[in-house]
């Protein structure tokens, strides 16, 4: 239903969209040409859409880059050349395509029809992210116009202006969202598909074409003087600036000032507390509307901004107050005291309208019907869930063959082994039983921290990276390695395809199991690593058939580690052993059963192995066959032959 309003809606239908699904189709309406994008949560969505609807729209590409810096390179240049142009990512990614992009907002292309809009999905409390970042601090250096929408019909609305501000402007422009934003879903009435009027000529100003250092400063002041202050007017002009319930009474002389989703938060709280309040709702958030701004705090005694995360908007508004000499009382997150004690808002996690009619009972001093603090403060009894991978994933079976390398290694040895983690599925080998994380920052630094404790101590270092991270940001860091004759075991977990946030591919995937596969070219990522010139050696689960898959992928860890730690040599070893979530779309799933006649309830399977299928039952492992996915390797390691594909009862 959802790709069908995307594609065919025609104006003024009504679709029940997702915030992303509806930015999708907000850039249909713009003309879009194409999109670049690399998956992560809560961005993913825009990407699998566009890829899965670009033939059917005209669109001339969608791409899954590599990683953000490359998908906002290939973006970029079609913008420069005259194309209307979208990039999307998470938070996190943003970091990754900051280099280019601080080039991108500076360049001005002369070409009428271009334009660029940069999504970052921002992902507050952290759900499915290494860090909890907010974007809009990066606003502050790229001095780019940015939007932010607070509901599915927003996010098409602000995208197609997004896209109008970038074409007048010729500036890229950020659009931020959040989880709860590209990941709502509600109507959305939508408009009409415009195609593209690409101009064939590429066209950019020569100071562009050569960016000399002569030429820099003269576009860097471009940007900010002309550009910069043609988008400060904009915001003050525009209607996505708007104050709401503007002859609102209250006793307390209380305005309130908020953006994106936190402003769905405070038309819930203040109906909760039937408080009538005006609401000064912020969507172009730079550069701010200051006159604008400067009015609203001129008209009310007391001005309450609420925002998630950062204080970006509390603090230029601290200043605007200063600048003119307001006497006004600003409530918020008190961005300079540090004081959680101080703060209304919290600067970590999400908000929610509890916390936000929280803090303004403590500005009014009302007391609702309802006691909500202790409703907030309430602990409830829910059925905890630990962070597990899949049933039948492959990775588990590295940690558990890894598990038993180890203790061969030390025992051999003497040596202290430590693990570098990334980031993917197999970054849950760092919990119990396995625990294989003594250090991880961020999306590729797993081979890199690898090599920094190899220089500082006598131990056997190993890193733990995903195909699709290895591709994304771990290839540097291997040929740092390499070249300096670093001794590290780097163990390339290789399942095929960028498991954590959906099964997308990368360079890697296998072409006939993706819809646009047959419009690319798989890299063999064994011959890349030889290429290399490191020390290789691949094994590859061939589903099911190897029995002692398990048994040769612990000895190939410990003659690798044994060689490391008395030789100093730099090994990789690429386990091929692709994503259980997809091989059971291909082929049928082989449930696994016990035998209880042959189980003495070791619990290899159930407490070492872990696997989420499988516990004890009456004294014996018991297979859940609503869950087993059919991987066969609880069959290799048992070790009393119990466990098979026919059921005995």
């Amino acid at each position: 239903m959802s790709k069908n309003i995307i594609v065919n809606g025609k104006f003024g239908d009504e679709g029940f969209l997702l915030g992303n699904e509806a930015i999708v189709r907000g850039a249909l309406e713009s003309g879009i040409d194409i999109y670049t994008y690399y998956p992560g949560t809560p961005s993913s969505e825009v990407g699998e859409t566009f890829t899965d609807i670009y033939k059917e729209t005209g669109m001339k590409w969608v791409e899954c880059s590599i990683n953000e810096k490359v998908a906002i390179e290939v973006a970029g240049a079609a913008y420069a050349r005259g194309a209307t142009a979208m990039v999307g990512m998470k938070n996190v990614g943003l970091n990754v395509a900051s280099d280019p992009l601080f080039a991108l907002a500076t360049t001005r292309p002369n070409n009428k029809n271009s334009a660029m809009v940069i999504l970052v999905a921002d992902d507050p409390q952290q759900y499915s992210s290494a860090v909890e970042m907010d974007s809009r601090n990066y606003l502050k250096l790229f001095k780019i116009p940015a939007l932010e929408p607070s509901n599915p019909q927003e996010c098409l609305d602000f995208t197609k202006e997004a896209f109008k501000i970038s074409r007048k402007l010729k500036l890229p422009v950020l659009l931020r969202t959040v989880t709860m934003v590209s990941h709502a879903r509600s109507n959305v009435i939508i408009g009409e598909i415009k195609q593209s009027k690409i101009e064939e000529d590429f066209d950019l100003p020569k100071e562009v074409n050569v960016a000399l250092r002569i030429f820099f400063l003269d576009m860097k002041e471009n940007h900010i003087y002309n550009r910069m202050k043609e988008a400060l007017e904009m915001s003050e002009n525009s209607t996505l600036n708007r104050v709401e319930n503007e002859d609102a009474i209250n006793e307390f002389k209380l305005g309130i000032i908020t953006s994106g989703v936190s402003y769905t938060y405070v038309l819930e709280a203040l109906r909760f507390l039937e408080l009538n309040v005006p609401l000064l709702k912020i969507g172009f958030i730079n550069p701010i509307p200051v006159k604008k701004i400067t009015s609203f705090l001129e008209t009310y005694d007391q001005v309450f901004i609420i925002e998630e995360n950062d204080t970006f908007l509390e603090t230029q508004i601290l200043a605007i107050a200063q600048m003119n000499k307001l006497k006004v009382i600003i409530h918020g997150k008190d961005p300079f005291s540090y004081s959680k004690k101080n703060s209304l808002l919290p600067f970590v996690g999400e908000l929610n309208p509890t916390l936000v009619a929280l803090a303004l009972i403590k500005i009014t001093n009302l007391k609702p019907k309802v006691d909500i603090n202790e409703i907030n403060e309430k602990k409830y009894n829910i059925m905890e869930r630990k962070p597990i991978m899949c049933a039948g994933c492959p990775h588990r079976t590295t940690g558990y063959a890894l598990q038993k390398a180890v203790k061969k290694i030390k025992s051999k040895t003497g040596k202290n082994i430590y693990f570098y983690q990334d980031i993917g599925c197999y970054t849950l080998l760092a919990l119990p039983p396995f625990s294989f994380a003594n250090v991880k920052y961020c999306m590729g630094s797993s081979i890199a921290l690898a090599q920094g404790v190899a220089r500082t101590s006598e131990s056997l270092n190993i890193a733990i990276i995903g195909d699709g991270t290895f591709f994304h940001s771990g290839i540097p860091a291997l040929l740092n390695g390499i070249y300096n004759k670093t001794p590290i075991l780097v163990l390339i977990l290789d399942n095929g395809w960028i498991g954590m946030t959906g099964q997308q591919p990368h360079p890697g995937s296998d072409t006939r199991y993706y819809k646009e596969g047959n419009l690319k070219k798989s890299i063999d990522l064994e011959q890349f690593l030889r290429g290399t010139g490191a020390n290789v050696a691949a094994i590859k689960h061939y589903e099911n058939i190897d029995e002692r898959y398990t048994s040769n992928l612990k000895n190939l860890i410990f003659e690798k580690g044994v060689d490391i730690a008395e030789n100093k040599n730099l090994h990789v070893i690429l386990i091929k052993d692709e994503c259980i979530q997809k091989i059971v779309k291909r082929q049928p799933i082989i449930i696994r059963y016990v035998d209880t006649e042959l189980c003495n309830n070791c619990g290899i399977c159930y407490s070492q192995f872990l696997c989420p299928a499988i516990d004890e039952r009456d004294n014996s492992a018991f297979i859940d066959s609503n869950l087993c996915l059919g991987c066969g390797i609880c069959e290799e390691i048992c070790p009393n032959n119990a466990i098979n594909m026919e059921d005995v009862l």
